[in-house]
């Protein structure tokens, strides 16, 4: 499956009616914004295996 990476929950920050999801994949990190109430939904704890999906439209290229 495209678009579809696994890894593990290193952190999570939550304020307000947000959270912020750091996910290890690799050597990488990928960070997500995703409601608090999507977050405690999922049920979503720090060391937890999950899959980071995305859609191609939404990714930006940059240079180091």
């Amino acid at each position: 499956v495209r678009n579809r990476l696994l890894g593990m929950i290193t952190d999570i920050r939550s304020e307000g009616l947000f959270s912020e999801i750091t996910i290890e994949v690799s050597t990488q990190q990928i960070v997500s914004i995703i409601t608090r109430r999507g977050c405690e939904e999922l049920g979503l704890k720090k060391g937890m295996q999950v899959y980071a999906l995305f859609k191609a439209t939404e990714v930006m290229v940059s240079r180091p």
